[in-house]
């Protein structure tokens, strides 16, 4: 070994510059945060829904032109799209090897950005128009 102190790593990781990346727990917690998140805002997404159901299109763009219902729904479909992103990643992570796990968390990160983008286009065109 080298001259200073590795600690528990070994030559071959201090090559590849491997070890802890340090985000296992920042990701716990934010799974954590949006999983408590998305039941809440899902509980008020169903109420909204059910009040939205009779309503014409007139009826839903005059109730999202309100802040409180477009912000909420923007907090449900943003907290659903990371812990979406989050799990998706440590599936991938898992269960995925070689060169083709850096395509799939590519994929992964653009389908959850593409999707996210989408669904508060709609929800702002929906809100403003």
């Amino acid at each position: 070994m080298s001259g200073k102190s590795g600690g528990l790593r070994t030559p071959l990781t201090r090559v590849r510059f491997l070890g802890s990346s340090q985000k296992g727990t920042a990701e716990a917690w934010t799974i954590h945060v949006t999983g408590i998140a998305n039941v809440l805002l899902g509980l008020y997404f169903v109420w909204l829904m059910l009040d939205l159901v009779h309503m014409d299109y007139n009826g839903v763009r005059a109730t999202l032109a309100h802040p409180v219902p477009a912000i909420l729904l923007l907090a449900f479909i943003l907290s659903g799209i990371v812990h979406m992103e989050i799990g998706m990643r440590s599936i991938v992570i898992d269960y995925v090897d070689g060169p083709p796990r850096a395509w799939a968390l590519i994929a992964n990160t653009c389908f959850c950005a593409l999707l996210g983008l989408a669904c508060v286009y709609a929800t702002l065109r929906i809100s403003f128009t």
